[in-house]
């Protein structure tokens, strides 16, 4: 039993930081404060709301250099160094943000958006690459217990944001000739810019105890670590297949290489440019969307923590559904679900506002499972050594599928309206279904993945 607590401890100190490092969902809740406050506090009257895909696009550009760099790190200095490095990143693009947001929306967009997610994804993909050191036997399991904290961090801040700066459930009270709303309370958007603050402060009290949590999982062929002594639910050995010597790592140029040549690996970064195409509408626009018809901005806020919920819960439980049935399965399980929630969001309207919840709910809970999914299929195509450097490999589907899904819903919102912007996103996660049947990948042992 002793042998199990360096396991519990290290995989809570990496959900701990993933619960952090998952406030990036809490953009759609928090957004609206920050226009309005720049709409109505600075020389910039003429935003609006669909102008917070810039500060979202930012956040995603750098994403792949983020990730394939925090691998990068992991592998020169140690997981604790490197989500260090990644968490302080991020704690000074939220505080900084205190001040930009005074300024003008390009300077959020470099503070909150660049900076932040810069340290964000830095920190991202160690803390999984190290599960899965623990829990060989479960790899996708593994992965998705520790992003499910990810999915989980907007649950907790989307609560605190929206308790500081709406504590009195003041609905948006300005309509422009579009429709949009936008808040004018002075009281409340006084307290717009500390929220940041309070956010900071509070990310860094949780970074720091989970970086101390966290210990590396024990290198193959190390049989002298007291933690590895006698466990009979972690062999590390099978992971790599490797004996009882550790494998030679391959240098950084050389796995790059072996990814961009892999078919597989191009059909993956392709499903996720199309799945994240559509997700963003739903995760930057899902508030200005539920403002149409929804007066309650408590709920609204509540819509985006459950969805958290939805998202942390649903990530370990795609990985288990990967892990038993295997990837081509559970991936188009995935995009069916993702096409038909997001083509049918506009009925709720004519329903109760829980089916509202619920639809949006059912969208960040199937969509997240590829963020259960990527990690472990980069890690059985290249070798889990190898999970930080290729999980950033497959951010450029998600970057490029972020910023076009961005630009795509600012013009045909505008032009097609919120309907047809969501049939659009289920068109694109139609395509992600039809991109899955080239997929016939298989790991390390020449097994189907």
């Amino acid at each position: 039993m002793a042998n199990v607590i360096p396991i519990v401890v290290s995989l809570t100190g990496s959900i701990l930081v993933h619960l952090v490092l998952g406030s990036y969902y809490i953009f759609g809740n928090v957004s609206p404060y920050m226009i309005s406050y720049l709409k109505n506090r600075t020389s910039e009257t003429t935003l609006r709301n669909e102008d917070n895909i810039w500060i979202a696009n930012s956040a995603i550009v750098l994403s792949p250099i983020a990730t394939s760099l925090g691998g990068i790190l992991a592998a020169r200095f140690g997981i604790r160094i490197t989500c260090a490095i990644g968490c302080s990143i991020l704690c000074a693009g939220v505080a900084l943000t205190y001040f930009t947001l005074k300024v003008s929306l390009v300077w959020v967009s470099i503070t909150y958006g660049l900076v932040n997610s810069f340290g964000n994804f830095i920190a991202y993909g160690p803390p999984a690459q190290n599960a899965v050191g623990w829990i060989p036997k479960r790899p996708t399991f593994a992965v998705g217990l520790i992003v499910c904290g990810f999915g989980g961090g907007a649950f907790i801040f989307n609560q605190v944001v929206t308790a500081f700066i709406n504590p009195d459930n003041i609905s948006p009270d300005l309509v422009d000739k579009n429709g949009d709303r936008y808040f004018t309370n002075k009281e409340l958007l006084d307290r717009v810019p500390y929220a940041f603050l309070l956010l900071a402060g509070i990310y860094a009290v949780m970074c720091i105890v989970g970086v101390i949590m966290i210990i590396p999982a024990p290198i193959p062929g190390q049989r002298d670590t007291c933690c590895m002594q006698q466990i009979g639910t972690v062999d590390i050995e099978n992971i790599q297949q490797s004996g009882s010597t550790p494998k030679q790592k391959e240098p950084f140029k050389t796995v790059l290489i072996r990814i961009m040549k892999s078919k597989n690996a191009w059909i993956w970064v392709t499903i996720m440019f199309f799945m994240f195409s559509g997700m963003q509408f739903a995760n930057s626009l899902y508030k200005d969307y539920g403002q149409t018809f929804i007066y309650d901005d408590h709920f609204l806020a509540l819509v985006g923590a459950i969805a958290s919920i939805f998202n942390c819960v649903f990530r370990p439980i795609w990985g288990l559904v990967m892990d038993k049935y295997g990837f081509e399965s559970a991936v188009k399980i995935l995009c069916t679900l993702c096409t038909v929630l997001s083509c049918t969001l506009m009925y709720t309207e004519k329903m109760n506002k829980v089916f509202f919840l619920l639809w949006i709910g059912g969208i960040y809970g199937s969509n997240c499972g590829l963020w259960a999914m990527g990690p472990s299929v980069m890690g059985k195509l290249f070798g889990v050594e190898n999970i930080s450097v290729a999980t950033g490999f497959q951010f450029i589907g998600v970057a490029i599928g972020t910023i076009a899904g961005g630009f795509l819903g600012l013009d045909l919102q505008a032009t097609i309206g919120w309907h047809w912007l969501f049939i659009v996103a289920g068109f694109l996660g139609a395509s992600g279904f039809l991109v899955s049947f080239f997929f016939d990948g298989r790991d390390l042992t020449n097994k189907p993945i």
